[in-house]
């Protein structure tokens, strides 16, 4: 029976490629920090821009970001989550 799987062990051994070797899973982002994560996002453009983004239909990565924004201003608990994230005061709980 040890005969029968020493091609085997032969195989595995002779993989200089890497082809058998099994490679270690990423984690996945978790809601809240794929929620910051792109809160984030829109952080770096205000950054960059020195505005908030706007619906720009000539810009869909700037559209993106805006409607994003937009959506996370009408929802109290998202807003909340990301009030420690909120570098340019974009959120209503900051805003006067």
């Amino acid at each position: 029976m040890e005969e029968d799987f020493n091609w085997l062990r032969q195989l595995i051994a002779d993989d200089d490629l890497g082809l058998l070797k099994v490679k270690k899973k990423t984690s996945t982002l978790t809601i809240d920090e794929q929620l910051v994560s792109k809160f984030n996002e829109i952080n770096s453009f205000v950054t960059q821009y020195g505005r908030e983004p706007t619906k720009n239909m000539t810009n869909i990565t700037e559209y993106m970001l805006a409607s994003r924004l937009e959506a996370i201003k009408i929802n109290p608990e998202q807003y909340m989550a990301l009030a420690d994230y909120d570098e340019h005061n974009l959120l209503p709980e900051h805003q006067d």
